[in-house]
């Protein structure tokens, strides 16, 4: 079995890519920055790694098409691919980025791997999205945006699963303030998409949050913005 995993040459990724194989599967990962893949290289030397960068959305889409019909293919695609700036001040260049690489890029590998695995009829597909895709944050606009984007995104490509009666399952990975607690998220998040689950938070408490802060009167969340951090410290601090 086969793991393509966007973005698995660090952070969440690469601890995802771990948990893989430690399961017996077969790894290949992909990163931007050339350190974190040579440090991947020497990690993991049973792994293959390269660069692909989903800023330059339509060469990495035909990267990854290359990844999946490499060496028998793939059983699995994760992308776990992202870009943050703090934004307060909505500079442009920063929300540009922001949606290049969490918008369109996600969504142009997304759907290389849906078109990929749905023709071999069967496999997993997996993409981190973020607890900032639930509301709009004032310090990162177009980061919150691209993410909630990635909500809609994954719902509608399990839709056109469902309707062609594809078995392709399609996992939202929806982390929260992780800080060092990747390893431990990374096997829960391990056991979902291979149980095909439609979505998984971590930790699981905030599934419960989400739906509470999903639910606040717009007022409210607009008087957050000047308490917001404040508030979530609890959970940043417990979590790192």
């Amino acid at each position: 079995m086969k793991a393509v995993i966007v973005g698995g040459t660090s952070g969440l990724g690469k601890a995802l890519a771990a948990e893989f194989m430690a399961a017996g599967w077969t790894v290949a990962a992909t990163g931007v920055r050339e350190a974190a893949i040579k440090g991947f290289q020497a990690e993991y030397p049973a792994a293959a790694a390269s660069r692909l960068d989903l800023s330059d959305t339509a060469a990495g889409r035909a990267r990854l098409l290359d990844l999946l019909l490499e060496d028998g293919g793939a059983d699995a695609v994760v992308i776990s691919a992202g870009h943050y700036d703090d934004n307060p001040g909505s500079d442009w260049a920063l929300e540009e980025k922001a949606i290049a690489v969490n918008a369109a890029g996600c969504a142009a590998a997304l759907n290389a791997a849906f078109i990929y695995l749905k023709a071999a009829g069967k496999g997993r597909l997996a993409c981190v999205s973020s607890i900032g895709g639930v509301r709009g944050n004032a310090r990162c606009p177009a980061y919150n945006a691209a993410k909630a984007f990635i909500f809609n995104y994954l719902e509608g490509l399990r839709q056109q699963a469902a309707l062609a009666g594809s078995p392709v399952t399609i996992t939202n990975v929806v982390p929260a303030y992780l800080g060092a607690r990747q390893t431990a998220a990374a096997r829960v998040i391990l056991r979902a998409v291979l149980a095909g689950r439609r979505s998984v938070y971590v930790p699981g408490y905030w599934r419960y949050l989400a739906a509470a802060y999903r639910n606040l009167p717009d007022l409210l969340h607009e008087k957050m913005a000047r308490w917001h951090y404040r508030l979530l410290r609890h959970f940043i601090r417990t979590n790192s």
